[in-house]
């Protein structure tokens, strides 16, 4: 059996709206019979922040000197995973926290840089380590229906990883339709996240009609302005009851 690894990046942990589509998308994955999979929560593991030392390029190169905490297991099943899952909510047009903590501490996946040019639509550093076959997966959801807003996001990855070399899912408004508490619709909406997980296990890659079609906010522009201006006129009650 294949190895799935899904990061859970949420501060949420099980209770994360993006983790419902993740969950979705896996669901997909598994149906194929092809795979295992093996979920992480970031927010629940012992990681230390990064000190910027470069250690992990010079001094022990390849290595992270940090060794009591939970990065040399987080590594080790990377490299050993065929599908690398993301999952974390959008914050502040980037990744949680905690999930930027665990990216930084994982800088000895890349290679050393030593004035290397930046290549053209590959990794900034290129990888230390044979990642071929293997697929990265990255799904983010929001409040925002506009999916500019995930630009920077997606730079930073193009970065990192190549641009092209990954498969993005983003999820405007998936906060509104889970919290609403809009069953049929939010049925529908995983259901079309568990086909693409089957599309993606039988491709491992996602068609364009498919990723066209998964970009299709649930709620028109409209419609889902009166949902923010109700739920955010009910934040504010709380806020005047707690006062």
């Amino acid at each position: 059996m294949k190895k799935i690894l899904v990061i859970n990046g949420s501060p949420k942990k099980e209770q994360s709206t993006t983790m419902a589509v993740t969950n979705a998308f896996v669901k997909g994955l598994l149906s194929s019979g092809k795979y295992e999979s093996e979920t992480l929560t970031v927010s629940s593991m012992n990681i230390k922040p990064c000190l910027g030392c470069l250690g992990c390029w010079g001094i022990s190169e390849g290595e992270c000197i940090i060794k009591d905490d939970d990065i040399p297991m987080l590594k080790s099943k990377i490299l050993a995973a065929d599908i690398i899952v993301l999952s974390f909510p959008l914050f502040y047009f980037g990744m949680p926290g905690s999930m930027k903590c665990a990216v930084d501490r994982l800088l000895s996946i890349l290679n050393t840089y030593e004035g290397q040019d930046v290549p053209e639509n590959k990794s900034f550093h290129g990888f230390r380590y044979d990642m071929t076959g293997k697929k990265l997966v990255l799904i983010s959801g929001c409040a925002w229906n506009d999916f500019r807003v995930f630009s920077p996001l997606l730079q930073q990855f193009d970065c990192i990883v190549g641009p092209g070399k990954y498969t993005a899912l983003f999820c405007p408004q998936i906060k509104a339709i889970v919290d609403q508490g809009m069953r049929p619709r939010l049925i529908r909406y995983l259901k079309s996240y568990e086909d693409a997980g089957l599309e993606f296990a039988e491709n491992l890659a996602l068609s364009p009609e498919t990723s066209e079609r998964l970009k299709k906010t649930p709620f028109s522009k409209d419609v889902y302005t009166q949902i923010l201006k109700m739920n955010w006129q009910q934040e504010r009650e709380k806020g005047k009851k707690h006062s």
